[in-house]
C-alpha cells in the first residue's frame, strides 16, 4: 500500500499510532513525521523533498508537487488547518495548499484529520471541497451535533 501523508502535529500522532505489524510505504515530505514513521520496522519511508517550510515543517514547492503527481496513492492523510462543510478545507499557506492540492489529486481515497477547533472553520485559501474527501478523523463523537453538516456531505466520520 502506498500512503501520501502531509505534516503536523495530527500526522505526527497518527504516527505513532500506526501498528509495528504495518506494512507500507509512507510518502511525506515533513520531516518530523518521517522520523516517526521510522519507528516502524516494516514500513518504507520516502521522503518529498523540495523548499522546506519553516512554519509548516514540510517540503513545498514545484519539485515536490511534481514528485507527488507521479505518484499513484491508494490513501492519502490530511492534517488540516480549517474545514467547512460549506467552503470546502482551507488554510492561509499557498505553498501548503499547492501540496494538499496534488496529494488529494493523486490519491484514491482521502482521510483528513481535525481537531474539533479546526471543524467549522475557514481560512483564505481554498485547497478542495468537502466532497473531496471521503473520510473525516476527528475526537469527536460522530454523532457530535457539530458534525451534522458533514453527514449530510456523505462524509464518512470516525
Amino acid at each position: 500500500m502506498f500512503v501520501l501523508t502531509s505534516g503536523g502535529t495530527t500526522i505526527i500522532e497518527l504516527a505513532r499510532m500506526l501498528p509495528e505489524n504495518l506494512h507500507a510505504t509512507f510518502i511525506t515530505g515533513s520531516l518530523p513525521v518521517a522520523f516517526e514513521y521510522m519507528h516502524h520496522p516494516n514500513i518504507e519511508v520516502i521522503i518529498i523533498g523540495d523548499k522546506l517550510s519553516k512554519s509548516s515543517q514540510i517540503t513545498v514547492g514545484a519539485e515536490a508537487i511534481k514528485s507527488i503527481q507521479q505518484i499513484n496513492a491508494d490513501l492519502c492523510f490530511l492534517g488540516i488547518n480549517a474545514i467547512d462543510a460549506h467552503e470546502g478545507v482551507t488554510d492561509n499557506d499557498w505553498d501548503v495548499v499547492q501540496l494538499k492540492k496534488a496529494m488529494i489529486q493523486s490519491s484514491k481515497k482521502v482521510v483528513a484529520l481535525a481537531i474539533s477547533e479546526k471543524i467549522n472553520a475557514v481560512q483564505r485559501i481554498k485547497i478542495c471541497d468537502t466532497s473531496d474527501i471521503d473520510v473525516l478523523i476527528t475526537e469527536l463523537s460522530p454523532n457530535d451535533p457539530t458534525l451534522q453538516a458533514y453527514h449530510q456531505k456523505s462524509l464518512t466520520i470516525l
